[in-house]
């Protein structure tokens, strides 16, 4: 996408992703925290979550982090690598079965993975607390057919810290982020995503 002279290519882009992020923002929630800093903030909340704004940023080509290197086990038993997904736009999305607004988005990100995989568009889960048996049946109740990584931070978090050596931090959960068939980022959302905006995002990607 094209960003004028005078914008910094690196803030919230696109005049309608905006205005999709401004029309959803009375369905986002509240954004669960997966890092030590956004933990503390949550100190004194009885729900033991904070307010997530749902923010997007979209990064300009030649602006993009370098590519995302990871690899860990899935709730489905099979090793995965960033290897798997290169040559295919790839949406990660960072949750865990206890987060309210994770369990408020995944009606969409099942939605959003019915209509793009058939054009070759990846979709895997980080799930940064659970484990496989709370997570498979997380994937049953809301239909989620794709696999999810078991990245809990007490036992190592490493592909949270895969992204975070990128220089693209999953600060809150849910975080979703979208991958070029390049494996480099090329936009995120921190908070409940909307699905209006997450699509407008998965096409850009697969677009170019």
């Amino acid at each position: 996408m094209t960003h004028p002279d005078h914008l910094d290519p690196l803030r919230v882009t696109r005049r309608g992703l905006l205005l999709a992020t401004l029309a959803g923002t009375a369905g986002l929630l509240a954004a669960c925290t997966s890092n030590d800093d956004l933990a503390s903030q949550a100190g004194d909340s009885d729900q033991g979550y904070i307010s997530g704004s749902g923010a997007v940023t979209e990064f300009a080509a030649d602006q993009r982090p370098e590519k995302v290197t990871f690899s860990g086990q899935t709730d489905h038993d099979t090793t995965v690598s960033d290897a798997d997904y290169t040559g295919s736009v790839t949406v990660v999305n960072f949750w865990y079965a206890a987060c309210p607004p994770c369990r408020a988005e995944a009606a969409d990100l099942k939605s959003l993975y019915d209509e793009f995989s058939s054009e070759g568009v990846r979709f895997l889960g980080v799930n940064v607390r659970d484990g496989k048996d709370t997570a498979l049946a997380f994937a049953r109740n809301y239909g989620i057919e794709y696999p999810s990584v078991l990245d809990a931070e007490a036992t190592g978090g490493t592909v949270q810290g895969a992204f975070s050596a990128a220089k693209v931090p999953p600060k809150a959960v849910p975080t979703t982020i979208v991958i070029g068939r390049d494996g480099r980022v090329t936009s995120t959302i921190l908070g409940q995503l909307d699905l209006s905006t997450l699509r407008t995002l998965i096409k850009t990607a697969v677009a170019e």
